[in-house]
Parts: structure tokens; sequence; C-alpha cells
């Protein structure tokens, strides 16, 4: 007997979903067994019903910005007096 094991995350996402996409079985049925919860189930349908396959490729969460980054002129200013002075940056700020 041989399984073909996934490779990677999306082929994993579309054992799941094809099956469904399919109208081979319903949705509640698969989330039973399926170790993803039914919500998850149900976004990736979605996602590959409006664009297809490569939606079901993960997307970063990672913040594009962050807002409370000191700007770039505060840091060059440090920089500067670090090596103008030769004190870390908790004596500066003494």
């Amino acid at each position: 007997m041989c399984i073909n094991i996934p490779k990677t995350i999306k082929e994993e996402r579309l054992r799941w979903v094809l099956p469904i996409y399919n109208k081979e079985v319903k949705l509640i049925d698969v989330s039973k067994v399926c170790p993803h919860s039914q919500r998850s189930l149900e976004r990736w349908l979605s996602e590959y019903r409006k664009h297809g396959e490569n939606e079901l490729i993960p997307k970063s969460t990672r913040p594009k910005t962050n807002p409370n980054e000191t700007p770039i002129r505060t840091k060059e200013r440090v920089i500067e007096l670090r090596k103008k002075t030769k004190k870390c940056a908790l004596k500066l700020t003494w």
C-alpha cells in the first residue's frame, strides 16, 4: 500500500480541499477527520474557488511596518555620539 505524503503545505491543503470542491464529501464530514479546523477548511475552500491553487500557499503574517520604531535620524545621531564620545548608549542617556 502506497500513500502519497504531501511535500509542501500547498499540497497538504489541496489534499483536504479538492474532495470538498469536487462534491465527493461534505465539509462537515472532512472537518471531523482533518487535523485542521473547520474554519481553516472553509477559508481554504473559499480561496481555492476564487483564485485557484496558488492561493493555498501560506502567506506571511510578518508586519510590514513598525509604528514604534525609532526614527532613522535619531539612530544616526546616537551612533554618531557613541563614536565621538566612546560611551555606550546607556551612558549617553544619563
